[in-house]
């Protein structure tokens, strides 16, 4: 009797998790898109409104190697420790494995900074970099 009770217990709970089918991925509404996609600097809710970008650019190298240039400036009064970094996007539009690794740089108060990233191969045409807050020790 015992070992009826548990297994339709377990029938139960297997059809219960059923019950509302397979997941529905979100999309933008249309007309909408990522900053990942429109942006070539993205800042991290924690660093919002404490730096700008003044100027962003990129040039191709004669080897065919992209290198992404952004001067990024520190709005505050006191000294901002950053971490940036650069993602590389193939022709297509898709971010690639070529991702520079996390650089920490220390921005004097109100003054412009200038970050500079070159990609590791041809492949990369596009670019994103990204700015956050150095997380405290």
């Amino acid at each position: 009797m015992r070992m009826t009770a548990v297994a339709l217990a377990l029938i139960l709970v297997s059809v219960a998790g059923c019950g509302r089918g397979p997941y529905q991925a979100s999309t933008y509404k249309d007309g909408t898109t990522s900053l990942e996609h429109s942006e070539k600097l993205i800042l991290a809710d924690n660093i919002a409104g404490k730096v700008r970008l003044v100027d962003s650019r990129s040039i191709v190298l004669e080897d065919g190697r992209l290198e992404a240039y952004a001067e990024i400036e520190n709005k505050t009064s006191k000294n901002l420790v950053v971490q940036i970094q650069t993602q590389f996007k193939d022709a297509m539009g898709t971010l690639t494995e070529d991702e520079s690794n996390w650089q920490t740089i220390v921005m004097p108060p109100h003054s412009s900074t200038g970050y500079r990233q070159t990609s590791f191969n041809d492949k990369a045409k596009d670019y994103i970099i990204r700015v956050k807050l150095e997380k405290e020790h």
